[in-house]
């Protein structure tokens, strides 16, 4: 998935926790990269100075929640579903598990991270 991604490097400072774009990383020949690069869309580790390489060891899958964020929490079962809010635990992205904290009932909940942001209770 990440074979040629070794070759991008940081096109200017990208500070922890932004994402990987055209607009910030290069080619090591210092052309531009494509928008379907497997890298595009990653956050950053920790910050990357300008000319180093951008690698998938230090860029993670994008978090969509983050801790103490509030979300929408729904149980999806056949025809029902219940939708409530919460407040996140920890961080997540896509389809990684996420603890949190129901706010109307205050009991613990795991979920799934769905793309748009919320949570798959389970």
């Amino acid at each position: 998935m990440f074979a040629d991604a070794s070759s991008l490097v940081a096109a200017e400072v990208i500070r922890a926790g932004d994402r990987i774009s055209p607009a910030n990383a290069v080619t090591d020949a210092g052309t531009a990269i494509d928008q379907d690069d497997p890298l595009i869309g990653r956050e950053v580790r920790r910050t990357i100075y300008e000319g180093q390489p951008v690698t998938a060891d230090n860029t993670r899958p994008a978090m969509l929640v983050k801790r103490n964020q509030i979300v929408s929490i729904k149980y999806i079962k056949g025809g029902l579903e219940i939708t409530t809010t919460g407040r996140a635990m920890g961080e997540a992205g896509l389809n990684e598990s996420v603890s949190v904290l129901n706010q109307q009932s205050r009991q613990m909940v795991q979920g799934i991270v769905q793309p748009d942001g919320w949570v798959l209770a389970q």
